[in-house]
């Protein structure tokens, strides 16, 4: 049973260290880059949205682990993994903005236009991340679905 328990938590470590590294940087890289906000803004936003990683990282990869087993599984590479992984990414990612755009006052008309905005980087990232994903569950030595 402790190995189990054990299991779980480096799991968890792993799906939350990935989506803390990933977004991080992806994020810093839009918000400076593209938006152009400057580098304290952008570090104490990335740092708020760690807060909530706490809380969805591992969601993500029990999401998009269903998602997997559900297709049927697929080998690294494969367009099939491309796919659930761009879909997983997309569908999560969008979902959780339009939450937290609502509970922090965001009107329909203004969620529907933030959440529009990123919609080419979700899909774009979808297979990037599922990968990143991967190596860090091997880092910590766990399955990859």
């Amino acid at each position: 049973m402790a190995m189990a328990g054990e299991s779980m938590v480096r799991r968890y470590l792993a799906d939350t260290l990935a989506m803390v590294v990933f977004s991080t940087v992806c994020g810093a890289f839009i918000e400076i880059v593209i938006a152009g906000l400057s580098i304290g803004q952008s570090m104490r936003i990335r740092i708020a949205a760690i807060f909530v990683i706490l809380f969805a990282g591992r969601p993500y990869g029990v999401y998009r682990d269903w998602l997997f087993k559900v297709a049927g599984g697929a080998e690294p590479g494969e367009l099939r993994s491309g796919v659930l992984d761009t879909f997983a990414n997309f569908s999560f990612q969008i979902s959780l903005y339009l939450v937290l755009l609502f509970i922090n006052g965001a009107t329909l008309a203004q969620a529907l236009k933030a959440a529009s905005s990123i919609v080419v980087f979700l899909i774009i990232s979808g297979r990037p991340y599922g990968l990143f994903l991967n190596y860090c569950r091997r880092l910590f030595g766990v399955s990859e679905s």
